[in-house]
C-alpha cells in the first residue's frame, strides 16, 4: 500500500513554524467553529486515554486535545498538530480512509496497516462546507482497550454540528428554508437547510438538505426553488403565511428527482440577521417568519444524550440515524391516545388539509400533492361536502 510496509515506523514528520502558522491561518474559520465542539466532544467521552483531532482536507492535524497521559504517547506516533494522516503516509487509518471515502470510518486495533499504530482505536467523520466540498475531518483516537461502539456516532454528530455552525455563519444574512420529513424535527440537528437568494436561487445547502432532497452537491449550481418545489419565492412566502403552524407542506417537483410525487417535506422559513421580524416581498404583505432554535443548543443536547444512539461500529456507517417517517401520518397535533388511522384515512386527511390550505384552489393543491387534478378529483369523490371546506 503506497509502498509502505506493515513493520515500518509511522511517518513522524510534522509541518512546523511558518508553514504550520500559514496552514492554521487558512483554516482559521474551521478551527474557530470546531474547537468548542471538540471540547464538548471530549467532555462526553466516558473514558480517559483518549484524544480528539481536527485535520484539514489533506489530513494535516490542525488541533488536538485530550488526556495528558495519552497525548504524550500519541506524540510518539505523530498525533499532534502538523502531522500528516493521509493513507499515503500512514497506511489505513480512520482519518486517511475518511478522506478517501468521504464517509464516517472506524479503524480499530489491528485494522491499522502499520503495526505501530495498532494500539489505537480511531473513529473519524468528514466535515463538509455549504457546497459539499470537504473541509476536514474530526477524529476520536484512544487506546484500543477503550473501544466503545458509540464513539463513531459521537464523531458524526460533532461533524454535523460543525457543518451547521459553518452554514449558519456563512448565510447569517440570507433567507433560509428549513426542511424535514417530519414537522416535529424542524429546528433539530437533523433538519436540512437551504440558503436562498433574492430570486429563489440556491446559494447553499447543508448536507442533511441534500440527503432529504436526494441531490448531489453539484445540483446546487443548476436548481432553484421553482425547479425543486414548483414554486417561486413569492409563492413560497404566500404558502408559508397560510401554513405557518406547525410547518408548510412542500412536494418535491418530479423534475428534481421525486418519483410519483412521493417526496413530501415540511418546511419553515427563517430570515437573515438584519431582516428583522418581517420579510417584505413585492406583491405580498409583510409577514412574520418563525426562527428555528439555535443549532448549537439543540446539537449540544443531542451530543449529551448520545449514549442512547444505536451502535455505529460498522465501517463507513451511513450518516443519518433518523427513524422512518411516513408523510401520510398525522403531523403530530393529536395526542398519543388518538386511534391509529388507516392508510386511506391518513391520505384523505393530508389531501383535505392541503386543499383547505390552498383555499379550494384545486390546481395549486394538486401541484402541492404532486398528483394530477383529475386524480385529486377522483380521490375526493364521495367525500362529504362538509369535510371539504372552501370547495
Amino acid at each position: 500500500m503506497f509502498g509502505l510496509q506493515p513493520q515500518q515506523a509511522p511517518d513522524l514528520h510534522r509541518i512546523e513554524g511558518s508553514r504550520l502558522t500559514e496552514l492554521l491561518h487558512r483554516n482559521a474559520r474551521l478551527c474557530a467553529q470546531a474547537l468548542p465542539l471538540m471540547e464538548m466532544l471530549y467532555e462526553q467521552l466516558s473514558h480517559a486515554q483518549s484524544m480528539v483531532l481536527l485535520t484539514d482536507a489533506s489530513g494535516v492535524v490542525l488541533h488536538s486535545l485530550g488526556d495528558p497521559g495519552f497525548l504524550a504517547r500519541a506524540q510518539q506516533v505523530a498525533l499532534a498538530p502538523g502531522a500528516q494522516w493521509a493513507e499515503a503516509t500512514q497506511g489505513t487509518n480512520a482519518v486517511g480512509t475518511t478522506l478517501m471515502t468521504e464517509r464516517p470510518t472506524l479503524v480499530n486495533g489491528a485494522e491499522h496497516y502499520l503495526r505501530s499504530l495498532q494500539f489505537l482505536t480511531c473513529s473519524a467523520a468528514p466535515i463538509f462546507d455549504h457546497k459539499g466540498a470537504l473541509l476536514g475531518v474530526i477524529d476520536v483516537s484512544s487506546d484500543r482497550r477503550s473501544y466503545h461502539p458509540h464513539t463513531l456516532a459521537l464523531a458524526r454528530i460533532s461533524a454535523r454540528m460543525i457543518e451547521n455552525q459553518w452554514f449558519n455563519d456563512k448565510f447569517s444574512q440570507h433567507l433560509r428554508l428549513h426542511l424535514h420529513a417530519s414537522p416535529q424535527r424542524l429546528g433539530t440537528l437533523n433538519e436540512g437547510v437551504l440558503a436562498l437568494g433574492e430570486d429563489g436561487q440556491l446559494l447553499g445547502a447543508n448536507r442533511r438538505a441534500l440527503d432529504l432532497l436526494n441531490l448531489p452537491s453539484t445540483a446546487l449550481r443548476r436548481l432553484d426553488l421553482q425547479q425543486l418545489f414548483g414554486l417561486s419565492l413569492g409563492e413560497l412566502f404566500e404558502l408559508s403565511q397560510r401554513q405557518a403552524e406547525p410547518a408548510m407542506s412542500l412536494m418535491l417537483h418530479p423534475a428534481a428527482g421525486a418519483k410519483d410525487g412521493s417526496a413530501l417535506l415540511y418546511g419553515r422559513l427563517s430570515p437573515g440577521a438584519h431582516s428583522g421580524q418581517h420579510i417584505v416581498v413585492p406583491g405580498f404583505r409583510a409577514m412574520p417568519v418563525p426562527s428555528s432554535p439555535a443549532v448549537a443548543q439543540v446539537g449540544a443536547a443531542e451530543l449529551q444524550t448520545s449514549a442512547a444512539l444505536p451502535a455505529a461500529s460498522e465501517h463507513h456507517a451511513g450518516f443519518d440515524s433518523d427513524t422512518a417517517f411516513s408523510p401520510l401520518l398525522s403531523d403530530g397535533a393529536a395526542g398519543p391516545a388518538q386511534d391509529a388511522l388507516t392508510l386511506r384515512e391518513s391520505e384523505m386527511r393530508m389531501i383535505l388539509q392541503t386543499v383547505q390550505n390552498c383555499q379550494g384552489n384545486m390546481a395549486l393543491a394538486a401541484r402541492q400533492l404532486g398528483i394530477g387534478r383529475s386524480t385529486l378529483y377522483r380521490k375526493l369523490k364521495g367525500v362529504s361536502t362538509d369535510l371539504r371546506p372552501g370547495l
